[in-house]
């Protein structure tokens, strides 16, 4: 960002990459697959977590789409609004949970709690399966502790992939040894295969009589090649999915939470529409998502915490293998002529603070959002990415936040914002805003070091 500053909006930042930093650039070049070209990953920044026969890692163009054509049914808004059943019921759960801690003088770690929540839900529709990470007393943050690990180390792995081969290849004891951290990373990976193997070998059967699609046996159904359905592939798109289940949406979820406790008029705004759909707390999870998300004040904290969690912090890079991209400089109207095969990337979190688009891009304002003018920047949020290669889950992302977001604040409130109704208060214990903030890039943002998550303390209402 600093660099831009100083050498304007196109910028080269490697021999073989170059940067960009604006904003009104970002649909030309994350294009869709309607798109007259091709849109290709540079491999050099897809091998950093060694799962090279996923959808997120694949370079090329078509393999791409016939991947990515295999998931789309199972993570659109109707499949997705078929699975509020399951969802709402893990919130019962977790709140069920959040009122034991009413009672003790236990401190609530609502990022352990949010990431069991998204793990729970993401291993339900992937193998019909979980863990039930909610019931436990900690809420079992292994998942989420293995995941950062890996990610950890992209910076690392990006250039020595190799390593990960080396590991995988070495006794379990032996890894342990050598290197704890990365251990617990690769386990994530042999509970995926051991998912795969049992749906592939007819012993998961929990799958039948639900209401809802579960991915990886209707991806054994599908008509993809015999190639693309081997155990190895699809382990390794059985881990990034779960991987980012349970981080990505936890993350908001954390930072949302966090401003809204921070901003007691902005979270008594959000709670007193709340009520209009939900007049009782007896009407938590009666209420549509279609409904939920016709709530403008609910989208508009959440479009605020999509923009201030980023999604993926890293730069994206995209290649065309055949053709030139334009990109014009609009302050000079200077023409720059990209060849093809050359990376080009852009970063969330520079577009997310353009002082243009959104002024005081550091605070959590919500009401940026509403209007006509909030319409109007809709085009500038890219937390999810854009275009043929945008995250998948999206959807299944949205209805997470919208139907949790909902079930809390409706009956949770902190000191300074409160309905006649509420079950508690919450109040943040030994959390700032550097627990929220990025302060590093591991693909996905990092708070400061040895950060211990968003932490409260709940008490009765």
């Amino acid at each position: 960002m600093e660099l831009h500053k100083q050498y304007g909006p196109i910028i080269r930042i490697s021999p073989w990459e170059l940067h960009i930093a604006d904003p009104d650039f970002y649909d030309t070049l994350y294009a869709g697959y309607s798109a007259s070209r091709r849109s290709e990953k540079d491999p050099y920044y897809t091998r950093f977590v060694g799962l090279d026969l996923c959808v997120f890692s694949t370079v090329q163009h078509e393999l791409h789409r016939m991947r990515r054509a295999a998931l789309n049914p199972y993570f659109s808004m109707a499949s997705v609004t078929r699975l509020q059943p399951v969802i709402q019921e893990r919130l019962n759960v977790m709140l069920r949970r959040m009122n034991e801690f009413k009672s003790t003088s236990q401190v609530l770690n609502l990022s352990y709690m949010f990431s069991a929540l998204g793990n729970d839900v993401v291993m339900i529709y992937s193998f019909a399966r979980c863990d039930y990470k909610l019931e436990t007393p900690d809420f079992d943050p292994s998942s989420r502790d293995a995941a950062l690990v890996g990610l950890n180390s992209i910076h690392v792995m990006k250039h020595i992939p190799w390593a990960y081969d080396v590991m995988k290849a070495l006794p379990d004891s032996l890894v342990q040894w050598l290197q704890p951290a990365l251990a617990s990373f690769l386990e994530l990976r042999r509970t995926a295969r051991a998912q795969i193997e049992k749906i592939i070998d007819g012993e998961n059967e929990e799958w039948r009589g639900r209401n809802h699609p579960t991915i990886f046996h209707a991806i054994l159904d599908s008509k993809l090649p015999f190639h693309e359905k081997t155990v190895e592939r699809l382990t390794e798109e059985a881990q990034v999915l779960v991987m980012a289940g349970t981080l990505t949406t936890a993350s908001m979820l954390e930072l949302m939470s966090f401003w809204l406790l921070k901003q007691p008029d902005t979270l008594q705004k959000l709670k007193n529409e709340l009520r209009a759909v939900m007049p009782s707390a007896s009407d938590i999870g009666k209420v549509p998502l279609a409904t939920l998300e016709g709530l403008p004040y609910l989208t508009a904290v959440i479009k605020e915490g999509l923009r201030l969690g980023y999604g993926v912090s890293t730069r994206l890079q995209r290649i065309d293998p055949d053709k030139p991209v334009v990109f014009t400089d609009k302050t000079t109207g200077k023409e720059w002529v990209i060849p093809p095969k050359t990376s080009v990337g852009m970063t969330s979190v520079q577009l997310h603070h353009d002082e243009e688009n959104f002024p005081d891009s550091r605070k959590f304002i919500p009401e940026r959002w509403l209007g006509k003018e909030g319409k109007k920047l809709d085009k500038y949020l890219v937390s999810f990415c854009k275009g043929s290669r945008s995250c998948v889950g999206i959807n299944l992302a949205y209805g997470e936040l919208y139907l949790t977001m909902a079930c809390i604040w409706r009956v949770w409130g902190s000191r300074d914002a409160t309905l006649n109704d509420d079950v508690g208060v919450l109040s943040l214990f030994e959390t700032d805003i550097r627990d929220v903030e990025i302060e590093a890039d591991s693909f996905i943002p990092t708070p400061q070091k040895g950060s211990r998550g968003i932490r409260v303390k709940a008490y009765k209402a």
